[in-house]
């Protein structure tokens, strides 16, 4: 335990540096010190020269989650959550503790010897809590709230307009894309390859007609390549109904309120 302290601030400054770290250097930074480091230096402060026994590791992990718990409030409240916020508020609360800490620890007891009872509890309470491991760890990999496609169809200067989608489904993906009227289709792309990440886009002129008497509809629809029938998204433009040229003069007379009616519609 002499090199305690040591391993401490090693861990805490190198949480504060872990913003600029790539994700896999990040998690074995992060896990020690969301599950036992600050609560460990807790104890070490408020127990001093006490040895880490069973129920003080225990109070170190409690101490430790509920203090993540805590930093994640303060975080939101500062509009902070994210991997900086985490790394300032996590790893600065430590080294700011360490300096109260007692690291002269008295000769630690030996702890009972489990019994057979025990030890089954022990197995099946370890099998749990793998089990709940693993079933979280599927989930989330299942979890598709954060999967997604993004398409958008917008002007780019008189009747040209933009097309393109994103493809943010955390994997490589297939579409194929149509743009069409009721007359039927304009464009048409197949087996547009993405990884993930990626962006496609088309300038398209669009056969925009003037001076209609209904409304004309563009569609640009996305599907997965693999299964044209399903369609991922949908967007389009609306060309208003042509507007009245010459606005509505009131008269004393109905028939001029008439006949100007009549000319603007023409």
């Amino acid at each position: 335990m002499r090199r305690s302290p040591i391993i401490c601030a090693i861990l805490a400054l190198a949480t504060l540096a872990s913003p600029l770290l790539p994700d896999i250097m990040r998690i074995p930074i992060a896990v020690p010190m969301v599950l036992f480091v600050p609560g460990f230096v807790a104890t070490k402060i408020a127990f001093p020269g006490q040895p880490l026994d069973l129920e003080r590791l225990v109070l170190a992990v409690g101490v430790s989650l509920a203090t993540t718990v805590l930093s994640g409030f303060a975080l939101h409240l500062v509009a902070m959550l994210n991997a900086t916020g985490w790394a300032i508020i996590i790893g600065g609360l430590t080294l700011l503790l360490m300096p109260f800490a007692v690291w002269n620890d008295q000769p630690a007891q030996r702890l009972p010897a489990f019994d057979k009872r025990h030890k089954r509890s022990f197995c099946g309470a370890a099998l749990l809590a793998i089990s709940a491991l693993m079933l979280a760890g599927y989930g989330y990999a299942q979890h598709i709230e954060f999967r997604f496609t993004e398409l958008w169809m917008v002007p780019a200067g008189g009747s040209l307009y933009a097309v393109g989608f994103a493809n943010k489904q955390q994997q490589r993906a297939s579409y194929d894309l149509d743009i069409v009227t009721k007359d039927g289709v304009i464009a048409s792309w197949n087996g547009i390859a993405l990884a993930n990440g990626e962006t496609w886009v088309r300038v398209i002129d669009m056969p925009i007609k003037a001076n209609l008497e209904t409304e004309q509809r563009i569609v640009a629809r996305l599907h997965n390549h693999a299964d044209p029938a399903a369609e991922i998204e949908k967007v389009w433009i609306s060309v208003p109904l042509r507007r009245i040229k010459q606005p509505l003069q009131l008269s004393a007379n109905g028939e001029d309120d008439k006949r100007s009616l009549e000319d603007g519609v023409r």
